[in-house]
């Protein structure tokens, strides 16, 4: 992957860096050189990480403290882009929450709009149009979730606002890419994160497959610029391919949603 710095510029900007996947994000690109302009609401998970990345990594971290809910987060992060030519983005942040879709208040109803869908529109809208402006190459990796390929229950909101960012990175993909542009989405599976283990899954009657963030990383980033969408993990692809090629729509989605019910139900 080293040839991904010299594609991409010499900076990368995460959003949701602080912990999880965003940190294995950061891990990454900071060992193949990237310096790292961290973005998330965790200020102090935050600075700790940016910390370890420069004494680890020997390159240069910048820290942007704010809640990607606000509406001027975009606004924000592309100002910090701009003034350092950052040409590589990486938009990690995520509302979830697990539960009936009846018990989410409106404020967390707001919160998935915010978050997962419009911040990411705004941001990515605007890093585009720098790039293309300046006749600049550049990279572009969001983070779904292969719930929004088929909506589970107890995520519905979740699930519907990840299904946005695959959507979007479809139709971005021909768009971008006649601008050096090229554009990912990485449908993640399950996830050793802080977030997934609140979740508080149930692993007596099953357990999926766990991956490590810094995989899911790793993998992404090589699937940059080569696929339009790209699934870490073997099992995950393989249970993907069974799911939309191999069965009715109709029984995957019963399948998935017995298993969602055997964790959380």
């Amino acid at each position: 992957m080293t040839e991904v710095n010299g594609q991409y510029g010499n900076w990368a900007l995460v959003a949701g860096a602080a912990e999880g996947i965003g940190e294995g994000f950061c891990t990454v690109l900071a060992a193949t050189g990237f310096n790292i302009i961290l973005v998330d609401q965790n200020a102090v998970a935050m600075h700790d990480l940016a910390i370890k990345t420069e004494k680890t990594f020997q390159v240069k971290t910048l820290e942007v403290n704010i809640d990607l809910a606000d509406e001027n987060a975009a606004d924000r992060c592309m100002y910090v882009a701009a003034s350092n030519d950052c040409r590589f983005l990486v938009y990690v942040a995520a509302f979830s929450r697990v539960c009936r879709f009846t018990n989410l208040n409106r404020a967390e109803l707001d919160g998935f709009l915010s978050v997962n869908t419009r911040t990411l529109l705004h941001l990515v809208h605007g890093f585009s149009n720098r790039l293309i402006s300046a006749g600049k190459t550049g990279g572009i990796i969001i983070v779904s979730s292969l719930a929004g390929l088929i909506g589970p229950q107890y995520v519905a909101t979740y699930a519907a606002t990840k299904a946005f960012g695959i959507r979007l990175t479809e139709a971005l993909h021909q768009e971008l890419g006649e601008h050096g542009i090229a554009i990912t989405v990485c449908c993640a599976g399950t996830v050793s994160t802080p977030t997934y283990w609140k979740s508080k899954p149930n692993f007596e009657k099953m357990k999926p497959p766990v991956m490590q963030a810094i995989d899911v990383a790793r993998y992404a980033i090589g699937q940059l610029g080569k696929k339009t969408m790209c699934i870490p993990g073997m099992t995950n692809r393989l249970q993907y391919f069974f799911l939309m090629n191999l069965i009715p729509r109709r029984m995957a989605s019963r399948l998935v949603n017995n298993a969602m019910k055997k964790m959380y139900g």
